[in-house]
């Protein structure tokens, strides 16, 4: 019936204005003429479904899936009208930063309201762009629906109708149902709001590639201003990870379609670059870089495209109750962040490695990265208490997620190995439980270590307790050197800040930012330090999460006491806005440091040779 629906509405529906009368249903019907797009805005009408209490609230997302951050896109709407069917307009309340309050509601037949994209924010708390909205005008539209289709507070399981008209030569790449397509008109459906969410689309004229396999169609696309990557130089290498993820696990993509869908940025955003995953798609917001540069950019997707993929199997097929149950407007965190990213992060290298993408000498140097940014964050902060603060108290640690995440799923799917003599890892687990529960099916958030372990034995309860919801720190060393991955502390000079420093990132502005620090320390004394100072760049040098090491000192940037040290900061005053601040100061007193190197032994024993032979699966 509801593809019927669909049908009727593309066949019926007045796609240049919604003046005509339409059957109001129980669906959401949205109209969007993409032809009128100026000034980055956009006007949205709804033929809502039928309301029958007296008041109804009308609602944006403050956060969605996957971001692990409030974002409010509520505050991007404007002009909020209500209809009835006769055009008469109703009363309407903004009731808070993402919410409206219509007034006589059962007389609703229809919203009329303007979209401002994301893209050319310029406030504090800037969208990352893969969550974003852009509105282009005959250039390019990017449909993260949550940024242009609201909700009822109590019809989000309502079928919802998306119905576009379109330059003429665009294409909407996306992973929704299409029931029409033509020259001018587009049409998508959901059957509800999270489908509807969790289905991107990018309008543009199309650059496409479709990957076949035989459970599964893959659709390339691609969005370059300059014209430096096209969808046919990022096939080949997507399609050798997908058959690399393919034959991990066990033949079968998990999904049937999918859609990459890939937006380089020609012109500044919000200061970082990156992906967010889906059931069906992911979006990437990239740099847009010349022809000649655009081998070693796509190099580098290969691992983000296998991170965001690998997401179809968490936390998409396996969460708990907080994800399956996913409210919008009030999100409530789980606890294991360590699963979710952190083991999907590792998977994303460990299988190139596995199938033979990348060979061990270059996955330890990976590992390594991980290891000594990991030691930027705070390392006896238990990662499940850290997952469940991510929103408000520990948002600055959250990046750990990529460095120490990873290296729990490691040191998990080395330690499961041992203990089930080489027959099972990480990934045998998680297909355990994949069985028990899946995309419908929740697992309590209080009961997963206890699952795990009865599927595992003791001593991976031990890991958790000490490791991930303790404070200890994970011993490396012994836990890797079980697969003749050699680590090694390597000293060095650092700058002696105290005991207590403490840095974490920004997601707002994507900027390191200096969380806490002994007040007592003569050198901090000197430089003027305040806390929440955000890191801009040192000696004249920007600085990065990748280069900050080498600032305060590394094995590669040996300190010492006489070296002049200079660094600008962003510095908020009370009234909320930013300046930049240049600190001074002369090197006074160095410590010795240590960073971590890991090498790969040659020479094993047979137990070693043993657990890397089934670790590796060779």
């Amino acid at each position: 019936m509801r593809i019927i629906f669909s049908v009727l509405a593309a066949v019926l529906f007045t796609f240049s204005s919604v003046n005509s009368q339409i059957i109001q249903n129980d669906s959401y019907q949205f109209f969007v003429d993409l032809n009128k797009a100026g000034n980055d805005q956009i006007e949205v009408e709804l033929i809502t479904p039928v309301i029958n209490t007296p008041t109804a609230e009308f609602k944006f997302p403050a956060m969605v899936p996957g971001t692990y951050k409030v974002y409010n896109f509520g505050r991007f709407i404007s002009d909020l009208k209500a209809f009835d069917q006769t055009g008469n307009e109703l009363m309407t309340k903004k009731t808070d930063i993402d919410s409206w309050e219509i007034s006589d509601a059962d007389k609703l037949y229809k919203l009329r309201y303007t979209v401002d994209d994301t893209f050319d924010d310029t406030t504090d708390n800037r969208i990352f762009e893969p969550a974003g909205t852009s509105i282009e005008k005959d250039s390019v539209f990017v449909f993260n629906n949550h940024g242009f289709f609201g909700y009822f507070k109590n019809n989000l399981n309502n079928e919802y109708s998306l119905n576009f008209t379109k330059p003429e030569g665009f294409y909407g790449s996306t992973s929704l149902i299409n029931t029409l397509r033509d020259e001018n008109r587009e049409v998508f459906t959901a059957p509800d709001y999270q489908f509807l969410v969790d289905n991107p689309i990018l309008f543009c004229k199309p650059d496409t590639m479709t990957i076949n396999f035989d459970e599964a169609k893959v659709l390339i696309s691609v969005y370059s201003p300059g014209k430096g990557i096209k969808a046919a130089d990022i096939s080949e290498k997507l399609k050798n990870v997908l058959n690399a993820i393919r034959n991990f696990l066990g033949g079968r993509l998990t999904a049937d379609r999918y859609a990459f869908l890939f937006y380089f940025a020609n012109k500044p955003g919000s200061g970082s670059f990156g992906a967010l995953e889906h059931n069906y798609s992911s979006f990437y917001y990239m740099p847009d870089v010349p022809k000649e540069s655009a081998p070693f950019m796509i190099k580098e997707l290969q691992s983000t495209c296998a991170h965001e993929f690998y997401h179809t199997v968490t936390p998409l097929n396996l969460h708990s109750e907080e994800i399956g149950n996913f409210d919008f407007n009030d999100p409530k965190m789980s606890r294991h962040l360590w699963l979710y990213e952190g083991a999907t992060e590792y998977f994303a290298d460990y299988i190139q490695l596995r199938e033979g993408l990348i060979d061990l000498k270059d996955y330890g140097k990976n590992i390594q990265r991980k290891i000594n940014g990991s030691m930027m964050f705070n390392d006896t902060l238990p990662f499940t208490e850290m997952s469940l603060g991510a929103l408000d108290k520990y948002e600055e640690q959250y990046f750990n997620v990529y460095q120490k995440g990873a290296l729990i799923g490691l040191s998990l799917d080395i330690l499961i190995r041992e203990e089930s003599n080489g027959s099972m890892g990480l990934q045998d687990v998680i297909n355990k439980l994949l069985l028990k529960y899946g995309k419908e099916k929740s697992f309590k958030d209080e009961e997963l270590f206890d699952e795990i372990v009865a599927l595992t034995s003791p001593k991976i309860g031990e890991f958790f307790q000490k490791y991930v919801a303790g404070d200890q720190g994970i011993p490396y060393p012994e836990i890797f050197g079980k697969v003749g991955m050699k680590v090694v502390r390597i000293p060095y000079n650092k700058l002696e800040m105290g005991g207590n420093f403490q840095m974490g990132f920004n997601q707002k502005t994507f900027r390191l930012v200096i969380h806490d620090f002994d007040e007592n320390n003569s050198f901090i004394k000197k430089l003027g330090i305040k806390k929440g100072d955000e890191l801009v760049s040192f000696n004249g040098k920007q600085i990065s999460f990748m280069n900050m090491r080498e600032i305060f000192g590394s094995v590669k940037n040996q300190i010492k006491t006489g070296d002049k040290f200079e660094m600008v900061v962003a510095r908020t005053d009370e009234n909320g806005s930013e300046k930049m601040e240049t600190l001074k100061a002369v090197v006074s007193e160095v410590k010795t440091a240590y960073d971590s190197e890991v090498s790969i032994e040659k020479d094993l024993s047979e137990q070693q040779m043993k657990l890397r032979t089934a670790w590796l699966g060779r």
